[in-house]
């Protein structure tokens, strides 16, 4: 198995992940305004009313996965938790918009 073919599966399962590493482009975040800026990124993106994370336990959910894939680097600011893109979220959505662009 190659570094491709390991773009390619976190890709695949990445879904809606992709948001919060867009929300995150611009530097590192608190875990609350993750959610609110994945929300009006989204709904402006898909034209929609409806929200892409509805509750904390749904941003908790995704805020796991992409810590467990590595895609996203956590630092503790006494009870809060800061999110960042990892150098492997950098690397995959830049994958991404390659592959996209093919």
């Amino acid at each position: 198995m190659n570094k491709e073919d390991l773009l390619d599966i976190l890709s695949e399962r990445l879904n809606n992940g992709i948001h919060i590493l867009i929300a995150l482009k611009d530097g590192p975040l608190l875990k609350e305004e993750i959610m609110e800026r994945v929300n009006t990124y989204y709904k402006e993106k898909m034209k929609t009313n409806e929200n892409l994370i509805a509750s904390k336990h749904t941003l908790n959910i995704y805020a796991a996965r992409l810590e467990g894939a590595g895609l996203v680097n956590v630092k503790e600011l006494g009870r809060a938790r800061m999110y960042s893109r990892s150098e492997l979220a950098d690397e995959l959505t830049a994958y991404m918009k390659q592959k996209k662009l093919r």
